[in-house]
């Protein structure tokens, strides 16, 4: 997984047992510091993201154990349930989420606001897990920075269920009342089967979509289900025990959950069955409830552990958008920034412990105007009119810079000719302009650079690593006699918009064969489940085949090696990698096409975290933006397999002084924006080295049957 995937969210008591257990208190301290932890310093506490199943579990207890002491008769007990967990929620996570508007309207650069403006919205009414779910697991979006709100998936997921269980606990108890069966049973044997399903299907998508799986309700029900089952069980089973199992069982669940935090990686597929440590881990604390004087009540139970436990909702709101936004206020955000936006966090967790969650939910209580229902629907109105002015204003700005050739020609008309585009990177620029510094206004805007993709994207034509590579689309470009194939991954894509004029040029036809994230190299590479892994070595057999079918007279190929080879790590796959790559190299030139590699791009995701929203946030001075070619230049076994064969009729074409001088690579060259995200190059930019890349295919290919305008 993704890290900017984990993003879980504490809740807030609700609501205490007959017995204010201190322990519980104590765990959403362990569970709020390990997340907050994870998201400040993730290399120390890689697995801090299962605090989110701590929540879960504790929440799950919680609810049910109201619910099974007082449940719900008819829709009028549970709508008062509903109004009762928004007065204690909602007035929190709405301040929030206004004050993370305003910072983002003051800070962050307009190549985010459409996105963060509609996260907003989605945080707002409690949908923000089936956003991230269908918008933010794809490869493609990595490179996009996780808004202020993305922590709210887990809160919708909890308000989710809050909003069905009510419902659920009450139809067992009145089907157990109508069939004369005890309301426990009834209770314990509906949760244990929710758990069944949920468990499994967790456990299916997990394997199979684990992107998607890690925010659906779906997935994490079963989680809820386990705190449940601990309070189906019966006050008895979880009242306070001074004896030496209890003693032990509190410990082997804080191991339990010491032990995920620290060895689960965000690159485990989750959740799923390792979900169960941290989760069980919770459940049997909960079970236990063991007061024996040497059980972990004895810090559980201490002031400090109590004081975050009290604010942990309110710590959790506030660090997130604190993390993300502060970065675009200062200059360096480190160890020195992030204690004190730790500190900032603290400070407005308290107050708006005791003036939000405490002292406004007891104004709620007594106005007669400002009801529950009325502070939801007008606090949701009015979130989600600031929210759509971002969107509408982003729109706006788009409509306004969407003349892509009319900035182009400004910025050409400003720098020259010979300082325009690569052009900046030439002897013939000269030192007329400093290329980290001089370029503004640049070309296209960033806020329309985010969306200048090549066609391909456009024409869906990548197989798709959700579909495990079954999906294996063919894209045409051109209609001429000579046939070309473009083999590779997206970073073989990109390459789209040079190649057509080419193409058009020279009678080319190309046929597109192309993966998302998979490295063309027919051999399995590392993903988050074997189908996949299959997936993409197939798909590298199968384009083989097709170019043995099609007669190809060239094939171009690029990728990006952003995955090991399966049995080897990052650091050592390059050597397999090439192994792979000669065999296949060999492969296609024995069908009697001409082989050309294009070498992989420079990559300022190393520093990046997004090309537009850097050049957004810099005011013309793109250092920032910039980085060192020892970092920025990637690996590249395809191409290191071309020098290694050494074969005429095998290739390789190095555009990489295009954008990078003197040991630095640029996201900005000449004045245009280089990249659309953290990776790939614009549609823009990737035309505006046309010219150059076909010199150097017909240097190396010496064909005027390939090429025949020349």
């Amino acid at each position: 997984m993704s890290s900017n995937q984990d993003l879980p969210i504490p809740v807030k008591q609700d609501p205490k047992p007959r017995a204010f257990r201190m322990d519980i208190q104590g765990l959403r301290a362990i569970a709020v510091g390990v997340v907050v932890l994870y998201h400040f310093w993730g290399h120390y506490l890689p697995g801090g993201f299962v605090g989110v199943d701590v929540f879960f579990v504790i929440s799950g207890f919680l609810i049910t154990s109201h619910l099974l002491a007082k449940p719900p008769k008819n829709i009028g007990d549970v709508v008062n349930f509903w109004m009762r967990r928004v007065k204690r929620l909602i007035p929190a996570s709405f301040l929030v989420i206004l004050a993370s508007v305003s910072g983002i309207w003051f800070f962050a650069p307009s190549t985010v606001w459409q996105d963060w403006g509609l996260q907003a919205m989605a945080a707002t009414f409690y949908f923000q897990n089936w956003y991230l779910a269908l918008t933010k697991v794809d490869y493609l979006a990595e490179g996009e920075a996780p808004s202020p709100f993305q922590h709210f998936w887990s809160l919708s997921a909890e308000e989710q269920f809050y909003f069905v269980w009510p419902i659920l606990i009450g139809l067992l108890i009145f089907a157990a009342i109508k069939s004369g069966i005890k309301p426990a049973t009834a209770a314990l044997a509906g949760i244990s089967a929710v758990f069944l399903v949920s468990f499994g299907y967790s456990l299916y998508a997990t394997a199979t979509e684990p992107g998607s799986a890690y925010f659906s309700t779906f997935t994490r029900v079963w989680e809820f289900s386990v705190g449940a089952l601990v309070a189906a069980l019966g006050t008895r089973a979880h009242a306070a025990k001074k004896d030496a199992m209890s003693l032990i069982g509190s410990w082997g669940g804080v191991l339990a959950i010491a032990f995920s935090a620290v060895a689960f990686t965000g690159q485990m597929p989750f959740p799923g069955y390792i979900a169960a440590i941290p989760v069980f881990g919770t459940a049997l604390i909960l079970l236990c409830h063991s007061t024996h004087k040497y059980s972990p009540n004895m810090f559980l139970s201490s002031k400090p552990f109590q004081f975050f436990g009290d604010n942990s909702y309110a710590i959790y709101l506030w660090h997130w958008p604190l993390l993300i936004l502060m970065p675009f206020m200062v200059d360096d955000f480190k160890w020195p920034q992030k204690i004190i936006a730790l500190a900032l966090t603290l400070v407005l967790a308290v107050l708006t412990q005791k003036l939000v969650e405490v002292r406004f939910r007891k104004f709620i209580d007594a106005s007669v105007l400002l009801t529950a229902p009325r502070f939801l629907a007008t606090g949701s109105f009015v979130l989600a009119l600031v929210a759509g002015a971002f969107y509408l204003n982003t729109e706006r700005i788009i409509n306004d810079a969407q003349d892509v050739d009319k900035a182009l020609a400004q910025v050409e008309k400003e720098l020259g000719e010979d300082c325009f585009g690569a052009a900046s990177l030439s002897e013939s620029c000269g030192e007329a302009v400093n290329i980290e510094t001089a370029y503004q206004p640049v070309a296209p805007a960033p806020v329309v650079a985010k969306t200048d993709k090549p066609v391909v994207y456009k024409d869906d034509c990548f197989a798709s690593q959700d579909a495990d590579y079954k999906d294996r689309p063919v894209c045409n470009y051109g209609d001429g006699k000579i046939k070309v194939a473009l083999v590779g991954n997206s970073h073989a894509g990109q390459w789209i918009p040079a190649l057509e004029p080419m193409a058009k040029k020279n009678g080319w036809s190309i046929d597109t064969y192309l993966a998302s994230r998979c490295a063309v190299m027919g051999e399995p590479q590392v993903f988050d489940s074997e189908a996949r892994e299959k997936g993409c070595a197939d798909y590298g057999s199968w384009v083989t085949k097709q170019i043995e079918k099609e007669d190809y007279d060239l094939v171009i190929s690029s990728n990006r090696q952003s995955l090991p080879v399966s049995g080897y790590e990052m650091e050592n796959t390059a050597e397999p990698a090439q192994k792979a790559y000669e065999k296949i190299l060999q492969d296609w030139a024995g069908t009697g096409a001409a082989v050309a590699v294009i070498r992989d791009t420079s990559f300022p995701g190393e520093t990046v975290e997004n090309v537009p929203d850097c050049v957004a946030s810099s005011d013309g001075e793109f250092s920032e933006c910039s980085g060192e070619a020892k970092q920025w230049i990637p690996m590249d076994p395809q191409a290191d397999a071309v020098k290694a064969l050494d074969k005429p009729n095998i290739i390789d074409v190095d555009m990489k002084d295009q954008l990078c001088e003197d040991g630095r690579c640029f996201a900005v060259v000449g004045g245009i924006v280089a990249y659309w995200d953290h990776s790939h190059l614009t549609e823009t930019f990737a035309e505006s080295l046309s010219q150059t890349l076909e010199s150097r295919l017909k240097k190396e290919l010496d064909s005027k049957e390939l090429f025949p305008a020349a």
